[in-house]
């Protein structure tokens, strides 16, 4: 659904006016006040890499055993659920058992590790494959490989390649996954540990940003991206932007950027609520994407649109739903024993704007309340619209599982708790 489609169906209790980041900021106080500092955010984001137990690459060891690394290629292994092709055919064990021959090469001793910048918006997988694999026959929208997608420049630390050596498998920023080879460039580690750490940079602060280069028709870095600023002048901006030579190496080129067009900013931009619930407004209408794509078309899921909508402040919040509830201080726990209207009285009086939602298998951010009635801006599957759109907590009412509201769990926002995320 487009966000024009979405204008002409909107979700109960939803008015037009309601589509408009300001009709929320009008009822904040002070949505302008500074919630965190650049200190206070890098704290969290190492305590979400303490709480996940997930290393930046940084501080893995640059040699790893040939068993530590094939333990961690296992923890992804063959569903204990029936899987389908494209085709819609099962995937029986010999299939499973070709995959995960693919993903186990032949290492052994102690392995030197890889680094690299990666070069385009792509996928990261849970083997090294592109097929497909759906919970249900021909479910396309629901790609269950597919990890989550990143995107260009950001690093990788490779611990090995597939024995048929088109894929990597990769710790990404907080995630473990294959990568496919082509869309990686190797460096040192030095040199890339000062690429992404470069001052200054600039971040995207639109969907997705346009930076022209001389060798290509451009690149498109999306929300929260960052890319080092070379030269700034009031009509352009020149940024470093990494390609992938034939022999798979790293080659730094120039990029421009017209400022005049509001896609970038140079730095990270304050942590205020106005930012937040600008940017999470900005992707209003924007088609649902299990793990960032649908058969590769370019797209969010509900996690990943509360993790971007928060990025070009700089905060890092994990990639999934459960991880997220598990970060950041608590403003309301819910318990199963509430009842609606004691639900919607601890949401409206103790959690606040920005906040994020989680219930099972979703995520949500928190925008406010009229007259008590608690709303919400949430990248949803939930037909008919299966995009990003502004709902009150009522869907699913009447329903087995109850409303989203009878649903909650937590309610999180970006803080650390008894120094952990």
């Amino acid at each position: 659904m487009t966000a024009f489609e979405l204008f002409k169906q909107l979700p109960s209790n939803v008015t037009f006016e309601m589509l408009n980041p300001e009709f929320w900021l009008e009822r904040i106080p002070n949505p302008d006040d500074v919630l965190q500092t650049p200190e206070t955010i890098a704290n969290f984001n190492r305590c979400v890499h303490a709480t996940l137990e997930i290393p930046d690459f940084r501080d893995l060891p640059t040699v790893l055993s040939a068993e530590s690394i094939l333990q961690q290629i296992g923890m992804y292994q063959q569903p204990s659920r029936t899987r389908y092709g494209a085709a819609g055919q099962e995937l029986d064990d010999a299939y499973f058992a070709a995959l995960l021959n693919n993903a186990n090469p032949p290492i052994a001793g102690n392995v030197p590790l890889l680094y690299g910048l990666v070069t385009e918006r792509t996928q990261l997988r849970t083997f090294p494959t592109s097929e497909v694999a759906t919970a249900q026959p021909l479910e396309f929208a629901f790609d269950r490989f597919q990890e989550t997608a990143v995107d260009i420049g950001w690093p990788v630390a490779i611990l090995t390649a597939s024995r048929d050596g088109q894929w990597y498998f990769c710790l990404s920023p907080l995630y473990w996954g294959w990568l496919p080879q082509a869309h990686v460039a190797i460096a040192p580690r030095e040199m890339v540990i000062d690429y992404v750490d470069t001052q200054p940079f600039v971040v995207t602060t639109a969907n997705r940003g346009l930076v022209a280069t001389r060798n290509d028709d451009g690149v498109n870095p999306q929300m929260g991206t960052r890319l080092p600023l070379i030269e700034e002048t009031a009509t352009l901006w020149r940024v470093q932007v990494p390609m992938r030579n034939p022999d798979g190496t790293l080659q730094l080129v120039e990029g421009t950027i017209n400022p005049s067009a509001g896609q970038f900013s140079i730095g990270y931009q304050p942590l205020t609520l106005r930012n937040v619930l600008n940017y999470a407004f900005s992707l209003l209408g924007e088609s649902y994407a299990w793990g960032c794509s649908r058969l590769g078309i370019f797209g969010r899921d509900c996690s990943r649109f509360v993790k971007d909508s928060y990025a070009p402040t700089g905060v890092i919040w994990p990639r999934n739903g459960n991880e997220q509830a598990t970060v950041g201080a608590k403003q309301v726990i819910f318990t199963d024993d509430m009842t609606e209207t004691q639900r919607k009285q601890l949401l409206v009086e103790q959690a606040t704007p920005g906040a994020l939602l989680e219930l099972d298998g979703h995520i949500m951010m928190y925008i406010g309340h009229i007259n008590g009635e608690p709303y919400v801006i949430h990248d949803t599957a939930r037909q008919p619209w299966s995009c990003v759109l502004v709902s009150d907590l009522s869907a699913g009412a009447g329903s087995e599982n109850g409303s989203l509201l009878q649903q909650l769990n937590v309610a999180v926002i970006v803080g650390v708790e008894n120094g952990k995320a």
